[in-house]
């Protein structure tokens, strides 16, 4: 029988023009991250970031059809400026890939100094199944393009 744990971890590796401090910024504070995070035509209508483990962070999300996608979680660990692991909570985000399912995820973000430049390494565990994986790629990666047009 075929092993389906690769539809259970989605990576995602990129590397930005700017230093390590204003990229991990970008993920911890809340003003910046409402400018860039979600896919093309989507933006933050609102979110909370309380930065600290064990503390919870909420993000809002509009489509571009008017649909409001909750993202929340919790803040399992935090190295400053080089690692964020949290939660990610899949509660029917009216997404591809997440409609009608709760699943408790985990994300793990290593963020590396190069130079000037600074390389994440985003790896999302614990997707419930192919079309959640293939949705939170969809997500990821525009995201991840919405925030070097950013930075």
């Amino acid at each position: 029988m075929a092993s389906n744990t690769y539809l259970e971890k989605l990576e995602v590796i990129r590397t930005f023009k700017a230093p390590i401090e204003r990229v991990f910024d970008a993920w911890t504070n809340e003003q910046v991250l409402a400018q860039w995070f979600g896919p093309e035509g989507f933006h933050v209508s609102d979110s909370k970031i309380n930065l600290a483990e064990g503390k919870k962070y909420y993000i809002e999300l509009l489509s571009p059809e008017g649909n409001r996608i909750k993202h929340y979680g919790t803040y399992v660990k935090i190295v400053k400026p080089y690692q964020l692991v949290f939660t990610w909570i899949l509660e029917n985000q009216q997404c591809k890939g997440s409609e009608d399912q709760y699943s408790d995820t985990l994300v793990t973000i290593d963020f590396t100094e190069q130079g000037d430049h600074t390389s994440i390494k985003l790896v999302h565990e614990k997707l419930p199944n192919e079309q959640a994986l293939d949705g939170h790629q969809f997500g990821w990666n525009s995201s991840l393009d919405s925030l070097e047009h950013y930075l």
